[in-house]
């Protein structure tokens, strides 16, 4: 009987294919396809690759990063699943809690918004002087 590579006997395709078998089967490719995958990618991919921990936090809803609230809502104890979930105070984080610095000082700002408004003033004047086009006589 053949035998893979860590010495275990190798299973037909006939027993393979049986309906009881189909778990076995499925572990059997899955360690196949990664055996594949290993010796195909192993000279572009270090120790240090494999072994790499995860920088990211993937979060699969906006809800906690927008700070919104769930979209269940209960009152009265007709859903104490929710109700309990909703007494839960919301987690804050210390980047989140503490004051934000400015960007821009006061001074800046008001120079700012009054060139903003002078400039909007202008621009709806109803009472500008506009040039006229004088057209001159031809000399005869």
């Amino acid at each position: 009987m053949p035998k893979d590579r860590r010495g275990h006997a190798k299973l037909s395709k006939g027993v393979l294919e049986m309906k009881f078998m189909q778990r076995t089967k499925n572990r059997m490719r899955a360690e196949k396809e990664a055996e594949e995958s290993r010796t195909m990618y192993e000279k572009d991919i270090s120790k240090g690759m494999q072994n790499a921990v995860d920088k990211f936090i993937v979060e699969p809803s906006y809800v906690p990063i927008h700070n919104l609230i769930v979209g269940r809502v209960s009152y009265g104890g007709f859903n104490p699943e929710i109700e309990k979930f909703m007494t839960k105070p919301p987690v804050e984080t210390e980047a989140v809690s503490r004051e934000m610095e400015k960007e821009i000082s006061d001074n800046e700002m008001t120079e700012f918004s009054s060139s903003l408004n002078n400039t909007m003033a202008s621009k709806f004047n109803k009472n500008k002087k506009r040039k006229v086009a004088h057209f001159m006589k031809p000399e005869d």
